[in-house]
């Protein structure tokens, strides 16, 4: 019983240690996989990981729907969509389930002018304070991609 148990664990740990970690950017260093730009906006930065564990960085959630539109990357290679948290900037947050803005008050490097948000409370203080578009991942991918 306890040989099983060790196993199991040796098992698990294993998987772990196998699973791709979320993407991290050093910004002011990172360049944008879109647009060669410098990663500095700690409110805008992007990143998405493969299948394969490969992760790619931009400036604005617009270069990274670009780049996979582009095919650079296939969307079924895709793994993970992160973007930061305008509300807590650099810090990444799962850009599929995130909350957004778009509108001129977000002054994103590409121009795509549009915020993440963690949470609801977040994107209505943020809302409140000036003429902005509340989205969902499926309508930024329309949006940017036009």
């Amino acid at each position: 019983m306890m040989r099983m148990s060790s196993f199991i664990l040796v098992i698990a740990l294993s998987l772990l240690a196998c699973a791709p970690a979320e993407p991290t950017i050093d910004f002011g260093k990172a360049e944008c996989a879109h647009c060669r730009m410098n990663v500095v906006d700690r409110q805008f930065g992007a990143a998405l990981v493969t299948e394969k564990g490969r992760q790619y960085v931009f400036d604005d959630v617009s270069c990274m729907v670009h780049f996979v539109a582009k095919g650079t990357v296939a969307e079924s290679q895709v793994k993970g969509w992160y973007v930061c948290d305008h509300a807590k900037p650099g810090t990444l947050i799962d850009a599929t389930t995130a909350l957004y803005l778009q509108g001129p008050a977000f002054r994103s490097p590409m121009r795509g002018d549009v915020a993440a948000f963690a949470d609801a409370a977040a994107r209505s203080n943020a809302a409140a304070q000036g003429e902005a578009k509340p989205m969902d991942w499926t309508t930024v991918r329309q949006a940017l991609s036009e």
